[in-house]
Protein backbone atom coordinates (compact mmCIF):
# COMPACT_ATOMS: atom_id res chain seq x y z
CA UNK A 1 0.00 0.00 0.00
CA UNK A 2 1.89 3.38 -1.32
CA UNK A 3 0.88 6.36 1.20
CA UNK A 4 1.18 9.82 0.08
CA UNK A 5 0.62 13.54 2.31
CA UNK A 6 -0.47 16.75 0.70
CA UNK A 7 2.22 19.58 0.93
CA UNK A 8 2.74 22.85 0.41
CA UNK A 9 -0.45 24.11 1.79
CA UNK A 10 -2.37 27.16 0.45
CA UNK A 11 -2.40 29.76 3.37
CA UNK A 12 -5.56 31.04 4.39
CA UNK A 13 -6.65 34.93 4.69
CA UNK A 14 -5.98 37.27 7.54
CA UNK A 15 -5.77 35.67 11.21
CA UNK A 16 -8.92 36.35 13.28
CA UNK A 17 -8.87 36.33 17.23
CA UNK A 18 -8.20 32.59 18.71
CA UNK A 19 -12.06 31.65 18.54
CA UNK A 20 -12.54 32.56 14.92
CA UNK A 21 -9.38 30.62 14.19
CA UNK A 22 -10.65 27.72 16.37
CA UNK A 23 -14.32 27.80 14.58
CA UNK A 24 -12.86 27.68 11.13
CA UNK A 25 -10.47 24.72 11.96
CA UNK A 26 -13.67 22.95 13.34
CA UNK A 27 -15.95 24.04 10.47
CA UNK A 28 -13.29 22.74 8.05
CA UNK A 29 -12.42 18.99 9.72
CA UNK A 30 -16.15 18.21 9.95
CA UNK A 31 -16.51 19.52 6.48
CA UNK A 32 -13.74 17.09 5.35
CA UNK A 33 -15.19 14.59 7.62
CA UNK A 34 -18.75 15.15 5.94
CA UNK A 35 -16.96 15.04 2.80
CA UNK A 36 -15.34 11.43 2.91
CA UNK A 37 -18.42 10.23 5.06
CA UNK A 38 -20.39 10.82 2.24
CA UNK A 39 -18.28 9.54 -0.50
CA UNK A 40 -18.24 6.43 -3.04
CA UNK A 41 -14.59 5.00 -2.69
CA UNK A 42 -12.90 7.20 0.43
CA UNK A 43 -12.40 6.08 3.56
CA UNK A 44 -10.47 7.29 6.87
CA UNK A 45 -9.08 3.79 8.18
CA UNK A 46 -6.89 5.73 11.33
CA UNK A 47 -4.54 8.06 12.44
CA UNK A 48 -1.17 8.88 13.01
CA UNK A 49 -0.52 10.05 16.66
CA UNK A 50 1.51 13.53 15.92
CA UNK A 51 2.54 16.43 18.50
CA UNK A 52 1.41 19.53 16.16
CA UNK A 53 -1.14 19.30 13.86
CA UNK A 54 1.50 19.29 10.75
CA UNK A 55 2.40 15.88 12.14
CA UNK A 56 -0.75 14.21 13.02
CA UNK A 57 -1.95 12.41 10.11
CA UNK A 58 -5.14 11.01 8.83
CA UNK A 59 -4.63 7.49 6.57
CA UNK A 60 -7.10 7.75 4.00
CA UNK A 61 -8.25 4.51 1.52
CA UNK A 62 -9.48 5.10 -2.10
CA UNK A 63 -11.06 1.88 -2.90
CA UNK A 64 -10.90 2.46 -6.74
CA UNK A 65 -7.34 2.27 -6.68
CA UNK A 66 -7.07 0.44 -4.18
CA UNK A 67 -4.20 2.27 -2.50
CA UNK A 68 -4.03 4.82 0.46
CA UNK A 69 -2.93 8.13 1.53
CA UNK A 70 -2.15 9.55 5.15
CA UNK A 71 -3.16 13.52 4.84
CA UNK A 72 -2.01 15.99 7.45
CA UNK A 73 -4.79 17.76 9.85
CA UNK A 74 -2.73 21.03 8.53
CA UNK A 75 -3.23 20.61 5.21
CA UNK A 76 -7.02 19.92 5.15
CA UNK A 77 -7.01 22.33 7.14
CA UNK A 78 -5.19 25.19 4.97
CA UNK A 79 -6.18 24.03 1.67
CA UNK A 80 -9.31 24.17 -0.19
CA UNK A 81 -11.68 20.92 0.26
CA UNK A 82 -12.44 20.40 -3.17
CA UNK A 83 -8.84 20.82 -3.85
CA UNK A 84 -8.12 18.03 -1.23
CA UNK A 85 -11.08 15.45 -1.85
CA UNK A 86 -10.39 15.42 -6.19
CA UNK A 87 -6.49 14.77 -4.93
CA UNK A 88 -7.09 12.05 -2.84
CA UNK A 89 -9.47 10.41 -5.30
CA UNK A 90 -7.31 10.52 -8.09
CA UNK A 91 -4.05 10.86 -7.03
CA UNK A 92 -2.93 13.73 -9.34
CA UNK A 93 -1.36 16.78 -8.22
CA UNK A 94 1.65 18.42 -8.13
CA UNK A 95 1.61 18.55 -4.54
CA UNK A 96 1.32 14.60 -3.74
CA UNK A 97 4.60 12.89 -3.27
CA UNK A 98 4.53 9.40 -3.05
CA UNK A 99 5.91 7.80 0.69
CA UNK A 100 6.87 4.74 1.48
CA UNK A 101 8.37 3.18 4.73
CA UNK A 102 10.84 0.73 3.86
CA UNK A 103 14.17 -0.24 6.41
CA UNK A 104 12.51 2.06 9.64
CA UNK A 105 12.12 5.26 8.00
CA UNK A 106 10.05 6.72 5.34
CA UNK A 107 11.15 7.78 1.72
CA UNK A 108 10.00 9.79 -1.08
CA UNK A 109 9.28 7.42 -4.34
CA UNK A 110 9.90 10.78 -6.61
CA UNK A 111 13.57 10.33 -7.43
CA UNK A 112 13.72 6.34 -6.90
CA UNK A 113 14.85 4.12 -10.50
CA UNK A 114 12.63 1.52 -12.38
CA UNK A 115 13.99 -1.10 -10.40
CA UNK A 116 13.60 -0.02 -7.37
CA UNK A 117 9.64 1.08 -7.93
CA UNK A 118 9.51 -2.50 -9.36
CA UNK A 119 10.21 -3.97 -6.01
CA UNK A 120 7.86 -1.71 -4.47
CA UNK A 121 5.11 -2.87 -6.36
CA UNK A 122 5.90 -6.48 -6.42
CA UNK A 123 6.09 -6.04 -2.55
CA UNK A 124 2.40 -4.58 -2.84
CA UNK A 125 1.14 -7.11 -4.46
CA UNK A 126 2.97 -10.04 -1.96
CA UNK A 127 5.77 -10.88 -4.46
CA UNK A 128 8.95 -12.10 -2.70
CA UNK A 129 10.36 -14.93 -4.23
CA UNK A 130 13.84 -14.50 -5.60
CA UNK A 131 13.87 -14.32 -9.51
Amino acid sequence: MTTAMLETPVIMGERGTKADIQWLIEEKLNAFDAAIAGHDFLEVDGDIEGKTPQEHLLKIINHKLECAFSISVDAIIRQDLEYVISSLETGITSRLHGVTRIVGYYSRISNWNKSKIGELHDRHQGKYSVR
